[in-house]
C-alpha cells in the first residue's frame, strides 16, 4: 500500500467584496482570517483489482459542493488522469460557514429573502471560481501522485465531547460525539499522516463574521502540523453533525437552554474560540493515534468502492401536529414558487443547487450514496468502511446508520455533505413535531427518510 497527501489553496485572488456562504450576512467578504485549502489524500492498493487500485478524497474548506459541481471536478480530473476511475473519488465540503459562496444563494446580502432570490436568481455567479478550482484541484491530484509513499494503515474511535458540542434542537440531549482517526505510518513506524472524522458545525466565528476562514478544521490541521514539527499532515471529513453545533458562548446551562434555545442560535464566537476548539481536538486526535499499538497497522489493503444512484422525490409527509400549517405553507410556496422558477431557468444554469429530474407531475433529486469498503491482507474478515450521505446528518440518523454498519461501529466512518448536498438529513419525527428553518433550507423535508431506507436497503443485502 502507499498513501499520500497535499493540499492545495483555493482562497480566491480577490476575495474581498465576494458573497460568502452559510449565514444570510448584511455584507460581503470584508477580509481573511485564515487561507481556506483543497486537501486531499490518496490510496494506491496494489493488492486490489482494476479500477480499485486508487481511491481518491479530498476535503475542500467550502460550504457544500452541489452534485453538478462534483461531476464538472471528477470529469475533469479522469480526462487528465486516467489512473483513477470516477467510482474512487470522493468529494468532501466541511461546512465551514465562512467561505466563497458557489451556488448564488448567498450573492445578495441580506436575510432570508435574499436568499431566497438568490436560489432562484443567483445563477452562474460564480462560474470563475469554480473553474479556477478545479484546475487548482487537478494540480492538487499531481501532487498527490507525486508524494506517494509505502505505508501502513491503523484506525481507531472514540467518544469526545468535553463541552465542545451541543444538540441545538434538543440542549438536554448531550452528544456523544465520536473522534475517528485513520493513521498511517512508514515502514520505520513513523506517523505521517492522519484522516480525522469528528462531528460538528464548523460554525464556531458567529453570523458577523465577515472574513474567509476554514473555521475549526483548518485548525485542527494546522496545530497537528505544528505539534508533530510538520512531520504529520491530515485531511478533515466531517462526520453527522446536521443539528450539533460549537458551544461558544451559550454556556452549559443545558437545563435553561432546553427552555431558551436562542443563546444556542445566536452565539458570538470568535478566532479564539475557533483556534481553541481546533487544538483540543488536534491534541485529542494526535494521543488517539499514538494509542495504536505498532502491531495494529496493516500493509496490506484492499479497495472495494460502490456507488449507489438515489432519486429522492419532492412530497410531503401525512401528519397534523402543531406546526402542520407552518411546514405545509413551506412546502406550498417551494412547490409553487421556487421550484417553477428553479425549474425555469434550470437549462441556463452550468451549476444548478439540485440535479432535478422531472416524471409526469413528479419531481425528483438525484444524488447519490458511496460505500468504500476496505479488507485487510488476506484476513478477509476482518474490515473498515467509509460511507457517505449528500447533506447535513442529524445525529439520531448518522448513530443509527453506523450501528447497522456491515463492519460494525467500531469500524465504520460515516462523512457528510460528500459528493452533493441536497438538506439536511432529519427523521421525519423532527419534522413533524418540531418543524424549524432545516426544512425550509432542504430540497424535501423526507430527504432524510428516503436516504436512511436506501443506505440500510445497501447494507442489508451488501
Amino acid at each position: 500500500m502507499k498513501v499520500g497527501f497535499s493540499k492545495i489553496n483555493i482562497t480566491p485572488k480577490k476575495y474581498i467584496g465576494m458573497p460568502m456562504a452559510g449565514y444570510s450576512r448584511p455584507d460581503p467578504c470584508l477580509g481573511k482570517l485564515d487561507d481556506i485549502f483543497a486537501r486531499g489524500i490518496l490510496i494506491k492498493s496494489e493488492e486490489s483489482k482494476n479500477n480499485n487500485r486508487f481511491l481518491l478524497l479530498i476535503s475542500f474548506d467550502l460550504l457544500k459542493l452541489p452534485r453538478s459541481i462534483v461531476y464538472y471536478f471528477s470529469e475533469r480530473i479522469i480526462e487528465k488522469y486516467e489512473w483513477i476511475s470516477k467510482e474512487n473519488i470522493v468529494f468532501h465540503a466541511t461546512h465551514t460557514h465562512s467561505a466563497p459562496d458557489l451556488t448564488g444563494e448567498f450573492h445578495w446580502p441580506g436575510g432570508t429573502l435574499s436568499v431566497v432570490k438568490g436560489i432562484m436568481f443567483g445563477v452562474n455567479k460564480n462560474d470563475e471560481y469554480i473553474v479556477w478550482i478545479s484546475q487548482q484541484v487537478l494540480k492538487l491530484v499531481r501532487e498527490l501522485k507525486k508524494s506517494l509513499r509505502t505505508a501502513k494503515i491503523a484506525w481507531k474511535k472514540e467518544i469526545f465531547n468535553p463541552n465542545l458540542v451541543i444538540n441545538r434542537r434538543h440542549p438536554l440531549r448531550i452528544p456523544k460525539t465520536e473522534l475517528g482517526i485513520l493513521s498511517f505510518k512508514d515502514l520505520n513506524d513513523n506517523l505521517f499522516g492522519l484522516i480525522i472524522n469528528y462531528q460538528c458545525h464548523p460554525t464556531t466565528l458567529s453570523l458577523f463574521n465577515n472574513k474567509l476562514s476554514a473555521d475549526f478544521p483548518g485548525q485542527i490541521i494546522s496545530k497537528i502540523s505544528e505539534l508533530t514539527d510538520n512531520n504529520v499532515n491530515s485531511v478533515y471529513f466531517n462526520g453527522p453533525a446536521g443539528d450539533l453545533n460549537p458551544i461558544t458562548t451559550c454556556g452549559t446551562d443545558y437545563k435553561n437552554l432546553a427552555q431558551n434555545k436562542s443563546p444556542i442560535y445566536t452565539q458570538l464566537g470568535t478566532y479564539e474560540h475557533t483556534k481553541k476548539f481546533g487544538f483540543q481536538i488536534a491534541q485529542e486526535a494526535l494521543a488517539l493515534s499514538y494509542s495504536i499499538p505498532d502491531e495494529n497497522y496493516y500493509k496490506m489493503l484492499k479497495i472495494r468502492s460502490y456507488t449507489k444512484m438515489l432519486s429522492i422525490p419532492f412530497r410531503d409527509a401525512r401528519y397534523f401536529s402543531s406546526v402542520w400549517f407552518q411546514n405545509k405553507l413551506i412546502h406550498i410556496i417551494k412547490k409553487y414558487v421556487l421550484l417553477p422558477v428553479i425549474l425555469s431557468l434550470y437549462d441556463k444554469n452550468n451549476f444548478p443547487i439540485f440535479q432535478i429530474e422531472k416524471q409526469g407531475a413528479r419531481i425528483y433529486a438525484k444524488t447519490l450514496f458511496q460505500f468504500i469498503e476496505f479488507t485487510i491482507g488476506e484476513e478477509i474478515n476482518k474490515k473498515f468502511n467509509i460511507f457517505t450521505v449528500p447533506g447535513e446528518l442529524f445525529e439520531e440518523i448518522g448513530n443509527h446508520l453506523l450501528e447497522k454498519s456491515p463492519a460494525g461501529k467500531e469500524n465504520s466512518f460515516l462523512i457528510q455533505n460528500t459528493n452533493d448536498w441536497i438538506a439536511y438529513l432529519f427523521p421525519i419525527n423532527e419534522y413533524v413535531k418540531i418543524g424549524g428553518y432545516e426544512p425550509v433550507a432542504s430540497f424535501g423535508p423526507l430527504c432524510g427518510y428516503y436516504i436512511e431506507r436506501e443506505i440500510l436497503d445497501f447494507f442489508k443485502n451488501h
